[in-house]
């Protein structure tokens, strides 16, 4: 051991650290003891915090003293005497920040000051706990000196300034800055706490509710190993000294990982030289700071390193539901790794989008079809599905993947009747500029796909490829040719709630380039007026035709049309109808199958 540093280092102690801690444990001591008078009304969290304070403060001092009495047995625990000294000052940081830190949150309690003794009170607890955090600091800044760390980092700054650059701001703030924090965030996060000492475990998740996040907890580097696996942390504090697994190693783990391209790591240790913060820092953590913590420091921190991670969420999130979108900026890959999975797709076309486009003129045109883009995405994402893509006047979603969904089928056909509910405010809005209304055709189809990157490595494009997703393009086609709104594959009625929609078979068709016939549904919202009665008497005509009994069934929709009269199912299938009766013999035998010429 280098002599010179210990024997400053007991001199120093014993003349300054001392008496700094034997000050916290006095006043803390007089300030729980007046706190006991239950006239004062003194909140029970923040007797928690000075009881937390004054027993600290008392094992800290015995600790010293131990070590200054002992100092072989501390110092033959570890591998030499700078490991010793270093450990040591990590242990004194650690002691020293469950001190210092309930200080900093018994400044932010508003205490009872309705009567003149509460008030009075409240005047002294201010001024004592701003003393025992100046006294926690003033061995804080005398552990600084004794561990030369203003020399380090001078050196290392010279030789290479960009290894310090995240750190420079690290001290700017002064430990005895008050702090203000906003109860709930906007957005809050998910955070893993890894540290082996429970007190800065529970301390460091008190004041992550404080800023309205949710919090766990790892003791070492092994178990925060296995949380990072089994849940999407948003970012994780982390700890150096612990046991089994140290948190350079975790930090290297993570790296080989390639997780912390997107899972922000933050260190707080109470190691504090330069070698440590330039390593922590090469290994992919967003920053170093040192115990014990500044609270106004950690919160910029903290806030700082969530609002990146957002940012890229954002960037996902114009095309994924949140979830998704937190899933995918943790682990972008995701969207590389091509798998068959069951999905629903759905396809929706802005009706007479041509027609529109030559009467307006093109800024006109932009902004009307941004406005109903905007609408129908929203449905998709509040339906967590995934935005495929734009073509023109057309939208893709997809449900079921990347992650699965089981009930693909019944959040696709919910999202497609939001969009068809939501569409005549839109039309109103652009009524007088269009002289039409904005109609559209959707059409949905449920089964297997490819789903992966369908662009290129230079221009990704998630999405689903295969029959499913070109047979949900033809069943949107048809929806113009049947004049229907909204079109569903017996694919995917057959997944749907009968208790949500209701419904009426329309037909069987035979779509272009696809081989076999497919049923075609129509689903409308479970209350429509007089549904029940109108897609009961259209199946009843539908079968009365596949029987080839056209003359009943021409009779059926002649009746059915009276009561309604615009109806396009009803009216195609009447003209399909008489179609077979007036055919002449020799003409092709009757198929039931609708053949479409078209897409």
């Amino acid at each position: 051991m280098n002599v010179d540093r210990w024997t400053r280092f007991v001199r120093v102690s014993r003349e300054e650290i001392l008496v700094a801690i034997e000050a916290v444990t006095q006043t803390s001591g007089l300030l729980l003891e007046k706190s006991d008078d239950p006239s004062l009304k003194v909140p029970e969290q923040v007797r928690r915090d000075l009881e937390t304070v004054y027993d600290s403060s008392r094992e800290l001092y015995q600790f010293i003293r131990e070590v200054l009495e002992s100092p072989d047995q501390y110092v033959n625990e570890s591998a030499s005497g700078e490991d010793s000294l270093r450990s040591l000052r990590h242990d004194l940081r650690n002691r020293l920040n469950v001190i210092h830190g309930p200080c900093q949150f018994m400044l932010m309690e508003e205490l009872p000051a309705d009567s003149a003794a509460q008030r009075e009170f409240q005047k002294i607890f201010l001024n004592d706990v701003t003393n025992i955090r100046d006294y926690a600091n003033q061995a804080v800044n005398r552990l600084n000196e004794l561990s030369g760390i203003e020399g380090e980092l001078a050196m290392v700054e010279a030789a290479d300034t960009s290894s310090l650059e995240a750190l420079k701001t690290r001290d700017q703030l002064k430990l005895n800055e008050p702090v203000r924090i906003r109860e709930k965030p906007v957005e809050p996060a998910r955070v893993l706490v890894v540290d082996d000492n429970e007190l800065n475990r529970r301390m460091l998740a008190r004041f992550m509710d404080h800023m309205g996040h949710q919090s766990d907890f790892a003791a070492d580097g092994r178990e925060a190993l296995g949380k990072i696996q089994q849940t999407d942390f948003d970012l994780v504090l982390l700890d150096i000294l612990m046991p089994h697994m140290n948190g350079l190693e975790v930090l290297q783990e993570l790296n080989d990982q390639g997780l912390l391209r997107h899972l922000p790591v933050l260190v707080l240790s109470g190691l504090d030289s330069s070698a440590e913060i330039i390593q922590c820092i090469e290994l992919g953590a967003e920053d170093f700071l040192s115990r014990p913590i500044n609270l106004t420091l950690l919160k910029a921190r903290v806030n700082a390193c969530l609002e990146k991670k957002r940012l890229r969420e954002r960037e996902f999130g114009q095309f994924f539901p949140r979830e998704i979108a937190r899933q995918v900026a943790l682990r972008p890959e995701m969207l590389d790794e091509g798998r068959e999975a069951d999905v629903s797709v759905l396809f929706c076309d802005i009706r007479a989008f041509s027609k529109i486009s030559e009467k307006l003129e093109p800024e006109k045109v932009v902004r009307w079809i941004r406005d109903v883009m905007e609408v129908l995405s929203e449905c998709v994402l509040d339906h967590q599905g995934v935005l495929v893509d734009y073509i023109g006047d057309e939208l893709v979603a997809m449900w079921g993947a990347p992650t699965e969904q089981p009930d693909h089928a019944q959040l696709a056909s919910r999202a497609a009747l939001a969009m068809v509910e939501r569409l005549p405010a839109i039309s109103r809005k652009w009524s007088a500029e269009l002289g039409l209304p904005t109609q559209v055709g959707i059409g949905v189809n449920s089964g297997k796909a490819h789903v992966g990157n369908t662009g290129t490595a230079r221009r990704r494009k998630y999405g689903p490829l295969g029959n499913t997703v070109n047979l949900a393009s033809r069943v949107q086609g048809a929806s113009r040719f049947l004049q229907s709104s909204l079109l569903v594959t017996g694919m995917t009625f057959d997944q749907l709630d009968a208790d949500e929609f209701s419904s009426r078979r329309l037909c069987t068709v035979q779509v272009n380039n696809i081989e076999e016939p497919v049923e075609l549904y129509e689903i409308v919202p479970l209350e429509t007026d007089g549904w029940l009665s109108l897609s009961q008497r259209y199946e009843q005509a539908l079968e009365a035709f596949e029987n080839q009994e056209f003359r009943l069934a021409a009779s059926m929709l002649g009746d059915l049309l009276v009561h309604h009269p615009s109806d396009g199912p009803s009216l195609l299938l009447m003209s399909r109808a008489v179609n077979e009766l007036i055919k002449d013999d020799d003409e092709e035998p009757f198929d039931p199958v609708w053949h479409l010429s078209g897409k």
